[in-house]
């Protein structure tokens, strides 16, 4: 947040002496915009042969932009800790890396992980040193060093259902993972897995014990049902495969304000919960734009998301065929308008469940990655978008954050 600044000058600020008080005033906005000017904003880009990095000054006018970084590997997402600037990258190919200089040199910090597909890396904002590494077939890591060693979180095996998660669960999709590790700011020792196919469960105890959450949602895709799918992969119709994947969450998301407030990017909606996900509500923009994967919130509880579709694409794989938009749903999903300014309108896309970030700032800036390699940004809450990027690989996540 910016400083304040408040000069009092007693008499010296009267109405007989405008130009003294001219000069206080502009005294004081520059202190304001001095405190400011040294904080940048990087938006972090993970794609499948290594990683880019976009950055600014708080006005967002202007980009820079460095990388390739980590040639060679698949980075999925990227996860910055406040706490001591460290960068973090989880890679399908290594596991994690680590650069404690804003992603311009990385070491591999894998040790103790025994599964070195890396979907997701969680900071802990409670506890300094400490992280959380979701990996491929439901495997979750901690570590209290700062990534320097890991160890399994074993009491995933005895969660509620886990002997039905399976490995993989048809046409072709990613199979079995913890992709998503997600803290509560303000309550410790709680924070939220995805774990595909599976949904949504909460520890309240540091990960001794886990809660499923799932009351609330639909029993199944009935809105897609309709589709057909020509050519679909995997051994197993369209219809069979929405039937099974109505507890599938692909992405959920914390509000700053109130962190009881989750909202859901399911394969079958968009929901929302008041109660720390203990029962779901159903705020879909319409049937026809309920699926998608990313999704974000800012600090005023609007909510962001770009919906895809199946049964189109000519192969299992969701898509965008046509005219790119972002959905923008004012009062936590409770209003939505379709956005697209600025955006490209004749495209075959998808934006990924790590692709879609927002950040701190105010205005928010939203910013969001494809499949067919470009970062699109918004300063003016989606109104209008710029690309900020093209002609890289496939971007399979997108992390905007702000440093001093």
């Amino acid at each position: 947040m910016s400083r304040l600044v408040v000069v009092s000058c007693g008499r010296l600020l009267s109405k007989h002496n405008l130009q003294w008080r001219a000069k206080v005033i502009w005294w004081g906005l520059s202190l304001c915009l001095k405190g400011l000017s040294h904080k940048r904003v990087v938006i972090g880009v993970a794609t499948v042969d290594g990683c880019y990095f976009l950055e600014s000054d708080v006005g967002r006018g202007e980009w820079v932009r460095r990388g390739p970084y980590l040639s060679g590997e698949s980075v999925n997402s990227l996860r910055y800790d406040v706490h001591s600037g460290s960068l973090y990258a989880a890679t399908l190919t290594e596991g994690v890396f680590v650069s404690r200089d804003l992603g311009g040199a990385w070491k591999l910090s894998s040790r103790g992980l025994h599964v070195r597909k890396a979907w997701t890396i969680g900071v802990d904002p409670h506890k300094e040193g400490r992280l959380y590494v979701g990996t491929q077939y439901g495997h979750l890591f901690r570590s209290d060093d700062s990534g320097a060693s890991w160890v399994e979180v074993t009491s995933l095996y005895d969660a509620p259902h886990r002997m039905e998660w399976g490995v993989d669960w048809g046409m072709g999709t990613l199979g079995l993972a913890i992709h998503t590790v997600k803290f509560d700011h303000e309550r410790e020792g709680r924070f939220y897995i995805i774990a595909s196919g599976n949904g949504v469960y909460r520890t309240d105890d540091d990960g001794e014990s886990w809660k499923p959450l799932r009351s609330g949602l639909l029993e199944g895709c009935q809105a897609f049902n309709q589709r057909s799918q020509a050519g679909a992969g995997g051994g197993e119709s369209l219809e069979t495969h929405l039937r099974t994947v109505h507890k599938c969450a692909h992405k959920i998301a914390l509000s700053g304000r109130d962190p009881s407030r989750l909202y859901q990017q399911n394969h079958c909606g968009v929901y929302s919960s008041q109660n720390s996900g203990e029962a779901w509500y159903d705020r879909s923009p319409d049937d026809e734009h309920r699926h998608g994967f990313g999704i974000t919130v800012t600090d005023d509880d609007t909510v962001y998301t770009v919906p895809a579709y199946q049964g189109i694409c000519g192969e299992h794989n969701s898509c965008v065929r046509g005219e790119l938009k972002v959905y923008r749903g004012r009062r936590g999903g409770g209003v939505w308008e379709a956005l697209g300014a600025g955006l490209p309108r004749s495209v075959h896309t998808c934006v990924l469940r790590d692709a879609l970030s927002s950040d701190s700032l105010e205005p928010p800036g939203v910013y969001f990655g494809t499949t067919s390699g470009e970062v699109f940004a918004s300063v003016d809450g989606g109104d209008s978008w710029r690309r900020l990027l093209g002609g890289v690989s496939r971007i399979q996540g997108v992390e905007s954050f702000v440093v001093d």
